[in-house]
């Protein structure tokens, strides 16, 4: 077959040949297999994993509301890329988090960029800083607002786990006041990526007065920071799943859409098939014109 996509019209087309030549009265149990056929077939089309499923991994999906608000208050947003980063002497779990951050890192990048918020990124890695601001550049090439980047900073805090986690203790006190530039009030805060012993020192100073958090991690032994200080979690596999359900809001909607059109045609399905069958509506006849 030249195109896979033509597979499930071969298949439904096939069972509709085989319904109008067919003389007989379908029972319950032939138009019940004939619905699931149909219901599979859906199922594949809609690939289950993003579009049946509309999880919100981290609360992320709130992201855009809560960058508004912080647009109309002057506040910033705060990205922390945890203590493992990339170019370190860490193991490879650790790396492969700090990367797994990095596509989580441009979804706040992005969406910053279109809000007008400022974005203040920081890492102990100078391989993850690079990185990092590349994401915020290109966000801001993205949305065509490069005279905004200036307003947005990746910074380098220094090597060791510590440091990361002083500074942000450090810098918590500024939540209690509103202003622009490096100093604006986080009403975002983001923790993601792998942390140490640090790590509770680290997510209590980038929550410190913030309207909104998100903390994720993969280490299990700093799981219960995560759970407990963190507006949204993700916590071990989901760090890592998170970053395949990120989409933006129309696409989310059209999902959502997609969801309840592909419900409501089984449903209309469902009830034509058991008016047919208790003889209250002749859809068939309808169908072909002989209503």
């Amino acid at each position: 077959m030249p195109n896979i996509g033509d597979l499930p019209g071969h298949l439904i087309g096939l069972i509709g040949d085989l319904i109008s030549s067919s003389s007989a009265r379908l029972g319950p149990a032939a138009i019940g297999m004939m619905l699931l056929v149909l219901f599979v077939l859906l199922a594949l089309l809609a690939r289950p994993v993003t579009r049946w499923t509309t999880r919100d991994l981290g609360r992320l999906a709130a992201l855009p509301r809560s960058l508004a608000i912080a647009a109309e208050a002057g506040a910033g947003a705060a990205v922390s890329l945890g203590t493992a980063g990339v170019g370190r002497s860490v193991n490879a779990l650790s790396r492969l988090q700090t990367l797994a951050a990095l596509p989580l890192l441009d979804h706040v990048a992005h969406l910053a960029a279109r809000s007008g918020v400022p974005l203040e990124v920081t890492t102990n890695d100078p391989v993850t800083a690079y990185l990092a601001d590349s994401l915020v550049a290109a966000a801001h090439v993205r949305t065509e607002t490069t005279e905004r980047a200036a307003r947005s900073h990746v910074t380098y805090v220094g090597e060791g786990r510590a440091t990361e986690a002083a500074r942000a203790l450090a810098g918590g006190g500024r939540a209690g006041r509103v202003t622009s530039g490096r100093s604006a009030t986080h009403a975002t805060s983001h923790v993601l990526g792998s942390v140490g012993e640090e790590g509770l020192l680290l997510m209590l100073g980038s929550a410190a007065g913030q309207a909104s958090t998100t903390f994720g991690t993969a280490d299990v032994s700093q799981a219960p920071s995560v759970l407990l200080l963190g507006d949204g979690t993700l916590v071990g596999p989901e760090l890592f799943e998170a970053a395949s359900d990120l989409r933006p809001g129309e696409a989310r909607a059209a999902v959502l859409a997609a969801n309840r059109l592909i419900w409501l045609a089984v449903l209309v399905l469902v009830l034509g098939s058991i008016l047919q069958l208790l003889g209250w509506a002749n859809i068939a006849g309808f169908l072909v014109g002989r209503a």
